[in-house]
């Protein structure tokens, strides 16, 4: 039923699509978007599941956004050892994806259809928090993005025909103690510290301790969330992960 190979379809319907799709979108919702690329194709017989599948598979195919690179981070970690998590909240900025093994390493996304106006802000706030940082930049922002990036963040750049690897991150002796204390709710604290005081947690225990605990806190929280994406991936359409990583509803309640 993928025929999206075969159309030339304009970028701007496709943005379209993409801004107003939701995973819990229902059937006539559904038609009404898949309506603005087929016109006269006859799909009023999809179920909703069809319906689901057919508007990944043009968004897969055809759109260059961040949900596409969220999708290809989760391929690239679903088999490895590791616990992963979309959309971390670090000071006033928001990771995009974040992986714990042995140590924190995050990917700031920055699609052919964003903007860097943000990205020293948020650079500075990942240093403050995670031992590797990367950013996934589409090739058209590389120069400008060089200039604005610590030295230590990794680069890969992303084209339609695929990724590359410019440089890899490397350790980043710059991460705070109590920014990373303050990624953690009170009852994560007082499990871990014993203690819901910050200052009292800084006082007791060195940078290395608190970030070794830092870590397996992080891998405490999302662990359940990932591992049932992991689990369910081949229920779970690419464009609707993340979703699925913040819910863990069963993919037959929505997609049935």
């Amino acid at each position: 039923m993928n025929q999206v190979s075969e159309l030339n379809i304009d970028s701007q319907i496709i943005r379209t699509i993409a801004r107003s799709y939701s995973t819990l979108d229902y059937v006539p919702k559904l038609r009404n978007l898949l309506n603005l690329v087929y016109p006269e194709k006859k799909i009023n017989k999809f179920c909703k599941l069809e319906l689901h599948k057919e508007i990944n598979n043009l968004l897969l195919n055809s759109y260059e956004g961040e949900p596409i690179l969220k999708y290809k981070l989760f391929k690239a970690f679903v088999n490895k050892n590791v616990v992963a998590a979309y959309e971390i909240k670090v000071k006033n900025s928001r990771v995009d994806f974040l992986t714990v093994d042995d140590a924190t390493t995050s990917f700031e996304i920055k699609s052919s259809l964003d903007n860097l106006t943000k990205l020293a802000k948020q650079s500075s706030d990942y240093v403050s928090a995670f031992e590797f940082n990367n950013i996934v930049i589409h090739e058209r922002h590389l120069s400008k993005c060089l200039e604005i990036i610590p030295r230590s963040f990794g680069v890969i750049t992303v084209n339609q025909n695929g990724y590359e690897i410019l440089r890899k991150p490397i350790f980043n002796k710059k991460t705070d103690p109590a920014e990373q204390l303050n990624l953690l709710t009170k009852k994560e604290l007082l499990k871990n510290f014993g203690h819901v005081d910050i200052i009292h947690i800084l006082n007791e225990l060195n940078n290395l301790e608190i970030n070794k605990v830092f870590k397996n806190t992080l891998k405490e929280r999302y662990k359940s969330r990932w591992n049932f994406i992991v689990e369910n991936s081949a229920n779970i359409l690419p464009i609707d992960l993340q979703f699925f990583f913040k819910t863990n509803v069963e993919p037959a309640l929505i997609y049935n």
